[in-house]
């Protein structure tokens, strides 16, 4: 589409006449007419102004369909750096929102922002699945938006740790070490105390805390320190709540929802492990 029937179109989308654009931009109503005809051009000095009045690119206003990589990575980071800082967290989630709507190909409206007030009505996840990978984009209390690109080898390669993974969820099975947890979790990272402590505060049985102790090394939640105070050995621990944890808790919590949601798609036809 040429540009002067972009500047048309946009026009009338905005429900703005010829002398409302005029005005603002500072020029003729006859200007604007001879613009949407072609008969004459905007100055290159007017492009940006009239862009921003249409509320679209200068890409958009030419009608250039081609987007670069390197296009959008900068106007995401000049979206991000120009937003308050107590909403960029809000935007990043928002962006995933638009990643995840172009994964499933969709012709919804476009622009159209993701809405955390959705989680009133809906509180299952959006996801992709198929032979290039996958995505979990949740819509619960606490949103997120994960993507899992699927390599080469398939996703077994981190089968080769499970004795080590069989130990993480081994440990988090137990009650006393959750009630722990939530304990740490109240505590800010470099939290010192001994063992009585927790015994105390979070009421573990003496025989339960060392069992305790070690599932809390295995979750590197805390780490030990061996020292010698007024000639007497003593043990302290230093707590390190780990947001990777956190974010393993928060997609634990995806497994149990069932149902659909607006984004669902699950065409995956390949093993998720290769032999």
């Amino acid at each position: 589409m040429s540009l002067s029937a972009n500047i048309k179109r946009l026009r009338l989308e905005k429900d703005m006449t010829q002398e409302q654009l005029a005005t603002k931009l500072g020029v003729s109503a006859q200007a604007v007419s001879k613009w949407e005809t072609s008969e004459t051009y905007p100055d290159g000095a007017l492009l940006v102004p009239l862009a921003n009045e249409l509320e679209v690119s200068l890409d958009e206003l030419f009608g250039n369909d081609s987007v670069t990589m390197a296009d959008i990575s900068s106007e995401i980071m000049k979206l991000i750096h120009n937003t308050e800082a107590t909403e960029r967290f809000n935007v990043a989630r928002d962006i995933g929102w638009q990643i995840e709507r172009g994964l499933f190909d969709c012709d919804m409206e476009i622009g159209k922002r993701y809405d955390p007030n959705e989680i009133k009505n809906q509180k299952n996840s959006s996801y992709i699945l198929d032979d290039n990978g996958f995505t979990i984009v949740s819509n619960g209390k606490e949103p997120f938006f994960s993507v899992f690109p699927q390599p080469a080898e398939g996703y077994g390669h981190f089968l080769n740790d499970k004795d080590d993974l069989q130990k993480i969820f081994a440990a988090l099975s137990h009650t006393d070490t959750m009630n722990v947890l939530i304990y740490l979790y109240h505590k800010t990272e470099n939290y010192v105390f001994e063992s009585a402590v927790l015994e105390r505060d979070c009421e573990i049985a003496n025989d339960q805390i060392n069992m305790v102790i070690d599932d809390l090394l295995t979750l590197k939640l805390i780490w030990k320190q061996e020292l010698t105070i007024n000639g007497e050995s003593r043990v302290l621990y230093y707590s390190r709540p780990s947001h990777k944890l956190l974010a393993v808790l928060l997609m634990a919590r995806e497994i149990g929802y069932k149902g659909a949601y607006s984004l669902q798609s699950h065409i995956r036809n390949t093993p998720f492990l290769k032999e």
